[in-house]
């Protein structure tokens, strides 16, 4: 996939990307980002700054940001707690096994310990089947969010290694049909599902997301998501939706701002409502519109928070993004057109 994304890119023939370089200052003024140094010597400016590294960068920015539970006074979400909460969605470290192996437990190294030391029991699994037969493992979860913060992210993911492999012990331990199997691959990222979020000029909320699109009166949707409200490790299950709901671009603008977007879990969501929005497939939605809103915005002078939103929305669909629910049948069209194998499987059935 980054292979992939990296020649797309390069496609355009007006996109340099730098891999292993970070920001190390930046320069703003009046809702203004100036300007970016950067590690590797250089100085960045731009007219338009899109936030995609979790936060970090509106944080910098000193933009004002939310981390844990909301109490139910902020939003008025109905299952929101009455108090405000340390409680972070958790996140995993996800790791693959294969078949065919002689029969045995794979041993552990001789500093971890066969036990759950970090809970009263070890966490369930999701163990879904990859086409080569493999099976990706992902433990729920395998660390809470709030530890991770406190950790940081090097330290967390040390000990999330350490709790993964004492977590396929037991797993090969208790159920033998996985003795045959090996671990042949760990994730080289945290699934993080939950960090910090910015205040923007609207906040999602599990209000929004339980009217869903039928409902919602937002003239500027540019995406739509219908993920379950999914908060691992604080209970409750993961109830599933009537129905999509969208989100609007006021979402990607932080408060204040004139030049700036977030298209990243860090957006403009509530805790329960990041807990459905924060899937990837959402994330890549959120971020082609904060690209195409900056583009719209260099071709009419325009700051961000003055783009007007039906012409970002018509330039979305032109590139085949879904806004609307039940999806327009010229869309269903395209994507079957797109992908044959989607008709012939309808076929075959």
């Amino acid at each position: 996939m980054a292979a992939c994304q990296r020649a797309m890119l390069a496609e355009t023939g007006r996109v340099e990307v730098r891999l292993n370089t970070v920001f190390t200052d930046v320069v703003a003024a009046e809702g203004l980002v100036r300007r970016v140094a950067l590690s590797d010597g250089d100085t960045v400016e731009a007219r338009f700054w899109i936030d995609a590294a979790g936060g970090a960068f509106s944080d910098a920015l000193g933009c004002e940001t939310l981390c844990g539970g909301d109490p139910r006074a902020r939003f008025n979400e109905p299952h929101a707690q009455e108090k405000a909460s340390e409680a972070v969605n958790a996140v995993t470290l996800i790791y693959k096994v294969m078949p065919g192996f002689a029969e045995a437990v794979e041993a552990l190294p001789k500093d971890i310990e066969p036990r759950c030391w970090w809970s009263s029991h070890f966490p369930a699994m999701s163990c879904v089947e990859y086409p080569d037969r493999g099976r990706d493992c992902n433990m729920l979860p395998t660390m809470e969010g709030r530890e991770m913060l406190a950790l940081g992210y090097a330290a967390a993911y040390a000990e999330c290694m350490r709790r993964l492999k004492a977590h396929w012990h037991f797993v090969q331990t208790h159920w033998p049909e996985f003795r045959t199997y090996r671990m042949t691959w760990i994730a080289p990222m945290l699934g993080i599902r939950e960090s910090r979020r910015v205040l923007c000029e609207k906040m999602l909320t599990e209000n929004d997301i339980l009217t869903g699109l039928s409902g919602q009166c937002d003239p500027d949707i540019v995406a739509i998501a219908d993920h379950a409200l999914d908060r691992h490790g604080e209970g409750g299950g993961c109830p599933e939706l009537a129905q999509p709901y969208g989100v609007p671009y006021r979402c990607l603008i932080p408060k204040g701002w004139r030049n700036l977007l977030v298209a990243c879990r860090a957006a403009g969501f509530s805790s329960i409502a990041a807990s459905s929005c924060r899937l990837t497939r959402t994330m890549m939605q959120i971020g082609q519109a904060a690209g195409t809103a900056a583009a719209i915005a260099a071709e009419h002078n325009l700051e961000l928070p003055d783009l007007p939103t039906e012409p970002l929305r018509q330039r979305l669909r032109a590139q085949y993004v879904e806004l609307e629910w039940p999806r327009p049948m010229e869309l269903s069209a395209h994507l079957e057109n797109e992908n044959p194998s989607t008709t012939e499987r309808k076929t075959t059935r």
